[in-house]
Formats: structure tokens, C-alpha cells, sequence
């Protein structure tokens, strides 16, 4: 069987090897280009180029922390998702964005997930995110076109809610999703910790999983795996790269 590609078109902090969290979340952002093959990948979908942000985190509602949009007005892509922690801790941390987001939501279909940063204000993100445009996964799945042609492909997209809701849920919620999922399709999962593959490991036939939350291996020595993510503690399983 001839392996499919789906090109994957990554944006986040270029976090270096210093385990400083001061000095990496002040240094610029950057773009990184993945090509990801699969066995199963169905032939509409080959090509298929996403735009993944994650770990945004806007910090004042008055002005842009740090103004990543100029970025991204020379890429060309099919879909964007945002996998959580979009703002610190309140939905007005996205008001100086409001008008960037708004034109990517009218460009591409634009998903979101919530991270563990919007634990005090999720319903709230959510509401401003959906009135822009920008369509909320909160342990839902959904076909969606994407591509913006006559003929654009259809793709299952899935969200998880953030691990320490579900975890309070004790995972109610996962085990319907999963079933919708069937286990014939592709699936482009999206959730904020990389934790989510134990969960759907087996379960899901071909997916492509997207996360953020360990900001590429949030502590680390060069040359040396991530030595702590929160949330895994010590040499976690999920530091960074692909699984």
C-alpha cells in the first residue's frame, strides 16, 4: 500500500535547551514543518496541511504580548486548530487577537481546545471563540470540510477536554466519543495534554493526534530527553517530537 502524507505546519515557543521557564517564555516564536506518513490515511486527504498553535497563552487584554499573526500570512494550509491554554487565566487576554482570529476562522476552519489554563474560564473562551467563528471541540467529533475548493475533503476532527476535567469526570465523557469514532475512519484528534494517546490507544484504528502543554519539553539540557512536563513529573513518557 503506498504511504499517504499529511503535511502538518507547526507554530510554538522556541523554547531552547536551558531549563528556564522565565527565559524560554520570553523568547519568539517560531514555524516548524512537519510531513507526517500513514498506512490508512484515505487518498482525499493527501496533502492535507494543517496549522497547529498551541500553548498561546495571551496574557493582557490591552495589547498583544506577542504578535504572531505576520507569521502565518505566508502559509498556506487547510485547517488550523489551537490545542489549549490559549490565555492565562481570562477570556479578555483574547481581545487584542479578537480581529486575527476572526479573519483565520473566514480563511480556514479553525478548531480549539481547552487547555488546563482556561480551567477557571473554558465556558466563557468558548462563547467569545464561537461568535468569531472558530468552532469548539469539547469532547465532541464532527465531519468538516476543509480545503476551501468546490470538492474540498471531508475529515473527522475530534476534541477532548483537557485531562483534569476529564479526570474529575472520572472519563464519562470519553467513552461515547470514542464510540462514534469508528474504528474504519481517520481521525484527526485534537486535546492539550499528549497523555489523551493512552486513553484512545487501541481504540482508534489511524488517527493523527494533536497536543501542546509540555511547550516542546518544558525542562531540558541539550541533547537530553525533556526531563519534566507537568503533569507526567520526571523523564515523562510525552517530552516532545512525534509518538
Amino acid at each position: 500500500m503506498d504511504i499517504k502524507k499529511a503535511a502538518i505546519l507547526g507554530l510554538g515557543a522556541a523554547a531552547t535547551a536551558i531549563p528556564v521557564m522565565g527565559y524560554a517564555l520570553s523568547l519568539p516564536f517560531r514555524i516548524r514543518s512537519e510531513h507526517v506518513s500513514f498506512k490508512h490515511l484515505p487518498s482525499h486527504l493527501r496533502g492535507l496541511k494543517i496549522l497547529h498553535i498551541a500553548d498561546f497563552h495571551g496574557r493582557s487584554p490591552h495589547k498583544k504580548h506577542v504578535n504572531i499573526w505576520p507569521y502565518l500570512k505566508g502559509l498556506d494550509f487547510d485547517m488550523a486548530v489551537f490545542t489549549g491554554d490559549i490565555v492565562l487565566d481570562s477570556p479578555s487576554q483574547l481581545y487584542p487577537h479578537l480581529e486575527d482570529l476572526q479573519a483565520l476562522a473566514k480563511k480556514v476552519p479553525t478548531f480549539y481546545v481547552d487547555g488546563n489554563h482556561e480551567r477557571k474560564c473554558y465556558n466563557q473562551v468558548a462563547q467569545l471563540l464561537e461568535s468569531i467563528g472558530v468552532i469548539v471541540l469539547f469532547n465532541r467529533c464532527g465531519n468538516f470540510a476543509v480545503g476551501g475548493q468546490s470538492l474540498s475533503p471531508v475529515v473527522s476532527v475530534a476534541g477532548f477536554r483537557q485531562l483534569e476535567y476529564l479526570h474529575k469526570r472520572k472519563f464519562r465523557d470519553v467513552d461515547p466519543l470514542l464510540d462514534k469514532m469508528t474504528r474504519d475512519n481517520f481521525h484527526i484528534i485534537l486535546c492539550h495534554q499528549p497523555q489523551i494517546f493512552d486513553l484512545i490507544d487501541n481504540r482508534v484504528k489511524s488517527a493523527l493526534v494533536l497536543a501542546g502543554h509540555t511547550h516542546g519539553g518544558q525542562l531540558r539540557l541539550p541533547f537530553m530527553p525533556t526531563l519534566y512536563a507537568p503533569g507526567q513529573g520526571i523523564f515523562p513518557k510525552y517530552g516532545d517530537g512525534w509518538y
